[in-house]
């Protein structure tokens, strides 16, 4: 009986043992709820689905934070495994290597500084305004591409919204989620001075990994394939009930 378990031990261990390891990836640090560096610690609904997924196949990860333009170029240069989160669109694809089954889904939405009566805006509509996006975020190819939109960069969401407010811009780019919480956390500024008024974009977001780093493809893959078992299995959904509404 012995000899038979212990057999049975020596099968399994390969496996065990082989994926015992440890990566490290390189997370944004001002995007709450999705990832943050927040009271001294790396959180968010990203975090938790990054390392819920790895931990199904036996992979510890180790976080590290940067703004996202940071993150991008440790990732792009080989500094680092991969940055998170990211759109796979026209400006990031062909500069890394993406996994297939995303993170999650997210809203951009269009935000203004008084209600609009008109119908919902689109993209066109946002020709000759002076639109408020983020430093080194990406919002889909019809707004990368579109060279009548005049950007005012910000270098993170809030001063995106806070200029919004100001008038330094006519309308703001912002995922409804991050928009939701700066309001939230940012009542005096923000709660009856901003409003959705249309949407850009309702798409995945991603690992981007490496195209430098030989073992970005495996790491992926893994990713994958811890994706689909924590949606299987019910994590995925626990893990979206925990984030529906972040404290402040």
């Amino acid at each position: 009986m012995l000899k038979l378990l212990f057999s049975l031990f020596l099968l399994c261990a390969p496996f065990s043992f082989a994926t015992a390891v440890t990566i490290s990836l390189v997370s944004e640090d001002n995007w709450y709820p999705y990832a943050a560096l927040k009271d001294g610690k790396i959180s968010g609904f990203a975090v938790d689905v990054i390392q819920a997924a790895y931990a199904k196949v036996g992979i510890t990860v180790e976080f590290t934070s940067a703004p996202y333009s940071r993150c991008l170029m440790l990732t792009k240069t080989g500094n680092a495994l991969g940055c998170f989160n990211s759109l796979n669109d026209a400006s990031l694809g062909p500069e890394f290597l993406f996994h297939e089954v995303p993170l999650f889904r997210a809203m951009i939405g269009i935000y203004a500084s008084t209600k609009n009566s008109k119908k919902p805006l689109k993209e066109i509509d946002l020709r000759g305004h002076r639109i408020g996006v983020t430093h080194q975020y990406t919002y889909g190819d019809q707004i990368e591409n579109d060279k009548a939109i005049i950007r005012e960069v910000a270098p993170s969401d809030l001063s995106n919204l806070r200029k919004l407010v100001i008038g330094r811009s006519d309308y703001s780019l912002i995922y409804t989620r991050v928009a939701s919480y700066l309001e939230t956390s940012y009542p005096a500024e923000f709660k009856g001075k901003i409003f959705q008024v249309g949407t850009v974009l309702d798409d995945k977001l991603f690992v981007s990994f490496s195209k430098i780093r030989p073992e970005s493809a495996h790491y992926a893959s893994l990713l994958d394939q811890g994706l689909l078992a924590i949606r299987a299995d019910g994590t995925y959904k626990k893990l979206e009930l925990k984030w529906q509404t972040p404290a402040p």
